[in-house]
């Protein structure tokens, strides 16, 4: 498997893989899929690749984890850690000693990965604009 960035003409290749993966995690809990999700500029993504594959990507902006995403067939092989990884390092290259992040408080199997690596609950509190409860959780980061 290979980390990096998606070539152009990947972009809404990045795209589909957040919508089916959000649409597969989330659809049914607040609306049926497809789930409006945000339009971000995917080339500054990192994305698992395996096999010519996009299997995942992971987004940062500034101190904060914007977007994680495996595919559901490629979970529990060390795809979404090394995403993880990766952005946590582009966070700290920026020179941020905490890294942050905010995940579905009912997404179990999220929260225990955050926790598994080191990640803990800063606050709990209620979406902007959904009937869901949220967790923001944090990291300290080794700064280079």
């Amino acid at each position: 498997m290979e980390i990096r960035r998606p070539a152009p003409n990947e972009c809404d290749s990045v795209r589909a893989l957040v919508q089916t993966v959000v649409d597969e995690v989330y659809g049914g809990t607040w609306a049926s899929p497809p789930l409006p999700i945000d339009e971000e500029d995917w080339s500054l993504a990192w994305v698992a690749v395996s096999e010519s594959k996009i299997v995942g990507m992971v987004l940062t902006s500034e101190q904060w984890i914007s977007d994680l995403w495996v595919l559901s067939e490629h979970r529990n092989h060390g795809v979404g850690q090394q995403l993880l990884f990766q952005g946590e390092a582009e966070i700290a290259g920026r020179g941020h000693a905490t890294a942050r992040l905010r995940v579905v408080k009912s997404n179990v199997r999220a929260v225990r990965f955050y926790d598994r690596l080191g990640w803990g609950v800063a606050r709990e509190f209620p979406h902007e604009t959904l009937p869901i409860e949220m967790l923001e959780m944090s990291k300290v980061l080794k700064l280079a």
